[in-house]
C-alpha cells in the first residue's frame, strides 16, 4: 500500500500537512496508563479498505492487525494468519488464521471474514485505492474450514505474499451492505490490541484495550489521538509533556537536542518515501520528458534540503528510496542547472513574450500548484518552486487546500500541478503508482504517466522470483522512470520524531515508528520523577 501523507502502501501522502492541539491538559495520575498521541489531521474512515492517508493507518495500525505483518526488518511474520503458504505454482494460497483470534465483541475471526474481505476489496465498486492491485490476477477465495482459506490468482506473482500484510472486515456487520456507506466505517470492530471507545470530530480519538485481543496485552490501557494541525502548538505540547510525540521539522528538532531539563528526547529514521511536484502528463505543458526535466533542473534542491531540513535530506533520484532493497545508487539525481533548463524549454518552443512569461502556439506556461494549506515546510516549498520557476519565465499560482479536499483532487489526477510527498510500504512493486492501468479511477498513477517499455518491465517483474534478477530489472525501470520525470522527484527526507522521555520500549525503522509490528503498541508509559 502506497499513502501519500505517512502511509505505507501498508503509495498513498507524507502529507506536509500540519495539524491545532485542542484540550490538551494536565495530566496527573493518568500518566502511567495513557499516552497522549498527534494526528496530524482527522482519518477519513477507519474502513481497512478505504483507507489512502497517513491518519486513517495510524490508528488502524492498534486497532487491526493484518494477515501478515512487517517486522521493523520489512520481514513479514504471522498476524492474525499463523501462515500464509503458496503451492509449487504460486498460483494458490493457503490462509490459516490463529486459534482464539476474536473480534472485539467476542465472534471468532473466521475464513468467511477472509473471502468477504478479498472479495470486497475486488469488487470494482469499491474504491480500494490501496489493495486492489496487489491482488492483480484475483480468481477467486474458496472457504476450507472456520480457519482455513484459499486464494487462487490466473498468474502467478512475485511480490504476492505482501498482498497478505492486509486487515480486514468483520463479514456479518458488512455484508449486504453499501462498503462506502457502512457506518462501521467510523466504528471499526477491532481485532488488535486496542478498540476505539470513542471519536469526537474534530478533536480527537480515545482507544482503549481491546479485552478480546489474542495477543499480548498492551502496556497502555488507553491512547487518546488528538487532531492536531498545527505543527508549532504540537510542539509545544510535546515540551510541556501534554504530548507524548509528534512530527518535528529540522528547526524544532534542533531547539529539543538544545534545550536541557524538557520531558521530550527527539529520534530520526530515514524514510520509504519521497516528496515530490506531479505534473498531470494529460496536460499539454507537462506531456514532453524534456520539459518536465527542465522542470527538475530549475530546482535546487540542495540548498532546499540544507535551508529547509537541515542537511536531513537528499535530493531524490526516482521512485525507489534507499531503504529498499531495490534501490540503485547509481542512479544520479539531476543536477540543477537553469541554464541548460532555459535552454530546454526554448527547443521545446516555450520563448519567453513581452511580459517575461514563456508561451507555446499562443499558451502560457502558465499553471496552479496545489498542496496541504496546514503545512509551514510545505508551504515554502511551494514557494521557492514559484520564484524559481518566475526566474525561468514560467508563471505558478499558488493553490492551497484543506487536506481532504486535497487528497480528494489528487487521487482523482484533477490537478495541473500538486506537490507532496509519497510513502511507500516495504514492497518494491512499483505498479500501483506507474503502470498505465493505474490511473484514476483505479490507482495511484494520478499523474498519467503512459510509457509501453516501463509497463513491460513492471509486469516482468511481477513473474521474477530470483531477487538479484530483479534488482537488474528495478533499476533498468528506475533509471527509465528517472529519463522520463514524470514528476520532480525532490527529496528523500530523515522523519524527525519527538517522543516524551517518560515512554519506553520505543522501536524505530525506515517503516518510522508506528507501521511495523508491533510498533506503537508496545510503547510503555512510565513514571518518571523529573526530565533527565
Amino acid at each position: 500500500m502506497k499513502t501519500r501523507g505517512f502511509g505505507r502502501r501498508h503509495l498513498a501522502a507524507i502529507p506536509f500537512l500540519l495539524l491545532a492541539i485542542a484540550g490538551c491538559g494536565a495530566r496527573g495520575k493518568d500518566q502511567t496508563s495513557v499516552i497522549h498521541r498527534r494526528l496530524e489531521g482527522e482519518p477519513a474512515t477507519l474502513n481497512v479498505l478505504l483507507i489512502t492517508s497517513d491518519p486513517d493507518m495510524v490508528v488502524l495500525a492498534l486497532l487491526s492487525r493484518n494477515l501478515l505483518d512487517y517486522d521493523a526488518n520489512l520481514e513479514l511474520v504471522p498476524g492474525l494468519a499463523e501462515s500464509v503458504v503458496p503451492d509449487e505454482s504460486h498460483l494458490a494460497y493457503t490462509v490459516t488464521l490463529r486459534q482464539g483470534v476474536r473480534w472485539e465483541d467476542g465472534s471468532p475471526v473466521t475464513a468467511d471474514d477472509v473471502a468477504y474481505t478479498i472479495r470486497t476489496l475486488m469488487d470494482p465498486k469499491t474504491p480500494a485505492l490501496n489493495r486492489r492491485g496487489f491482488f492483480e490476477g484475483f480468481e477467486r477465495v474458496d472457504r476450507v474450514d472456520d480457519r482455513t482459506a484459499r486464494v487462487v490468482f490466473k498468474f502467478p506473482s512475485a511480490g504476492r505474499l505482501d498482498a497478505f500484510n492486509l486487515s480486514l472486515l468483520p463479514a456479518a456487520k458488512y455484508a449486504g451492505t453499501d462498503i462506502n456507506t457502512n457506518p462501521r466505517n467510523r466504528a471499526p470492530l477491532a481485532n488488535g490490541p486496542y478498540r476505539l471507545a470513542r471519536w469526537d470530530a474534530g478533536h480527537s480519538l480515545e482507544l482503549v484495550r481491546n479485552t478480546q485481543y489474542f495477543g499480548e496485552k498492551p502496556p497502555a490501557e488507553r491512547v487518546v489521538f488528538r487532531v492536531a494541525p498545527d505543527s508549532s502548538s504540537s510542539f509545544q505540547a510535546l515540551l510541556t509533556g501534554d504530548l507524548d510525540e509528534t512530527r518535528l521539522d529540522f528547526e524544532q528538532k534542533k531547539r529539543l537536542d538544545a534545550q536541557a531539563g524538557v520531558p521530550a528526547r527527539s529520534l530520526v529514521n530515514e524514510s520509504l518515501g519521497y516528496s515530490y511536484i506531479g505534473w498531470n502528463n494529460r496536460n499539454p505543458l507537462f506531456s514532453e520528458a524534456r520539459v518536465r526535466r527542465a522542470l527538475t533542473l530549475l530546482l535546487d534542491r540542495e540548498t532546499i534540503a540544507k535551508t529547509l531540513y537541515g542537511g536531513l535530506a537528499r535530493p531524490s533520484n526516482g521512485p525507489v528510496p534507499p531503504g529498499l532493497w531495490s534501490h540503485d545508487p547509481s542512479i544520479a539525481a539531476w543536477p540543477y542547472d537553469p541554464k541548460r533548463a532555459e535552454a530546454d524549454l526554448d527547443a521545446a518552443g516555450f520563448k519567453r513574450g513581452a511580459d517575461g512569461v514563456r508561451a507555446r502556439a499562443g499558451k502560457r506556461f502558465s499553471f496552479r500548484l496545489s498542496f496541504g494549506s496546514g503545512s509551514d515546510l510545505q508551504r515554502q516549498v511551494a514557494e521557492l518552486t514559484q520564484q524559481s520557476y518566475r526566474k525561468a519565465g514560467i508563471e505558478v499560482i499558488l493553490a492551497p487546500l484543506e487536506w481532504s479536499a486535497f487528497s480528494t483532487q489528487v487521487d482523482a489526477g484533477e490537478f495541473e500541478a500538486c506537490a507532496l510527498a509519497m510513502a511507500l510500504d516495504p514492497n518494491p512493486d512499483l505498479s500501483l503508482n506507474w503502470h498505465s492501468s493505474q490511473v484514476p479511477p483505479n490507482g495511484f498513477n494520478s499523474v498519467f504517466y503512459v510509457n509501453p517499455k516501463a509497463d513491460a518491465l513492471m509486469d516482468r517483474l511481477k513473474t521474477t522470483f530470483d531477487r538479484e534478477d530483479a534488482k537488474k530489472l528495478y533499476a533498468e525501470l528506475a533509471r527509465l522512470i528517472h529519463e522520463d520525470e514524470p514528476v520532480t522527484f525532490l527529496h528523500t527526507v530523515t522523519i524527525k520524531w519527538g517522543v516524551n522521555r517518560r515512554i519506553e520500549d520505543v522501536s524505530n525503522s525506515v517503516y518510522g515508528l508506528f507501521l511495523f509490528w508491533p510498533g506503537a503498541a508496545s510503547w510503555r508509559p512510565v513514571r518518571v520523577k523529573a526530565p533527565i
